[in-house]
């Protein structure tokens, strides 16, 4: 390029100029292409949150379990019974923290984009994008959220959590709406079960009245107005942690999925899917296979505090990104949880989150 321009001016003092409009385009081309060479991949990065610039998708970090794909009717397991990831065009989202994308009226996200010393990408309790975010991207869908951190089922049956946040709160908002969606074309998703398993262990086991309310709200869904016919469920509760209270939990609600897609108690058999995160959390914190096989660094959360300051030099490897504890108060005779810090996902994590669950839709599928 350099070599054709000097060429071109050497002959400009020979020969008559070229007309002005000509110039300008020469400068104009030239100049783009200089602006071009020039472009800050950051701000790259910033405008476009979801794509990475590096060669390695999602910084190396990747699956090393895979679902483990089985019936209905039987013991929980990966499945997907009729939806057709392919089809969908609108995502519709329930659920805590997990899923919580900074709005909680179904309104557009703000971009998932870190500004330190804030630990939380526009507004989420993650430093980028939320797995769900990651699906919908993948199959440029409009995504409608209406997560929130701390929410459980049913707040009522929790009486010493301090949040009164829940799905029943979600799904009024969502209703209220009178959203006219495509039955066909609408996927809704549900992703509860953290916050209520903990609260089991203060207030009590009321984890199958939780299992039941859950299922009671795809059931609305189900029905007039809305009509919905694509539901998928997803799971971690203990998140490394198995309890015989947790696995029924799960169980109801995987058996009440089953009697949906049948028919049982909604106007018609809907297509239903689950898709059980415990694989990922075993496989990270326990041996097999070992975070090291995910491509982490570490098992730990990257983020120490309420701010970017401490925290870890290589967040791209680390599982979790805020770190968690849970402090109980005593109050008389009575222990009160009063700030649950939940450990939550990195960026990274939230992708092989999404990539799991495509996974489940893709490979096992049933009739």
């Amino acid at each position: 390029m350099a070599r054709a321009f000097d060429s071109f001016q050497q002959r400009s003092c020979q020969e008559p100029q070229p007309p002005s409009n000509f110039r300008m385009l020469v400068i104009t081309i030239a100049g783009f292409f200089s602006a071009f060479a020039y472009i800050n991949p950051t701000q790259a990065l910033v405008q476009n949150p979801f794509a990475s610039l590096r060669e390695e998708r999602n910084d190396g970090i990747h699956l090393a379990v895979h679902p483990q794909c089985g019936p209905l009717g039987g013991n929980t397991t990966d499945v997907n019974a009729g939806i057709s990831l392919r089809s969908i065009k609108t995502i519709v989202s329930f659920g805590d923290s997990y899923t919580d994308g900074g709005k909680h009226d179904g309104s557009p996200l703000d971009p998932p984009v870190l500004i330190p010393p804030g630990i939380e990408a526009g507004g989420r309790s993650t430093d980028g994008p939320v797995w769900i975010e990651y699906i919908a991207d993948d199959i440029n869908a409009r995504f409608m959220d209406y997560a929130i951190s701390s929410a459980v089922v049913n707040i009522s049956l929790w009486p010493d959590n301090p949040f009164p946040r829940d799905f029943l709160q979600q799904m009024a908002i969502f209703l209220n709406q009178s959203n006219d969606l495509d039955p066909k074309t609408t996927l809704y998703t549900v992703f509860f079960g953290i916050n209520d398993w903990e609260d089991s262990m203060i207030d009590g086991d009321h984890l199958p009245e939780a299992a039941q309310d859950l299922l009671n709200q795809i059931q609305i869904l189900a029905s007039e107005p809305t009509n919905g016919r694509n539901f998928l469920v997803t799971d971690v509760y203990g998140r490394g942690t198995h309890t015989a209270s947790g696995e029924a939990w799960k169980q109801s609600i995987f058996d009440g999925l089953t009697a949906f897609h049948r028919g049982t108690n909604v106007p018609e058999p809907l297509n239903v899917a689950f898709g059980d995160f415990s694989r990922i959390w075993d496989g990270v914190l326990g041996s097999d296979p070992g975070y090291q096989a995910f491509g982490y660094t570490s098992t730990d959360s990257c983020v120490v505090g309420d701010t970017t300051a401490g925290s870890c030099s290589d967040p791209k490897h680390y599982f979790y990104w805020i770190s968690g504890q849970v402090i109980l108060s005593q109050f008389g005779d009575r222990k009160v949880l009063t700030m649950p810090l939940h450990r939550h996902p990195s960026n990274e994590t939230m992708r092989i989150m999404a990539d799991y669950v495509e996974e489940v839709l893709d490979k096992c599928r049933i009739d």
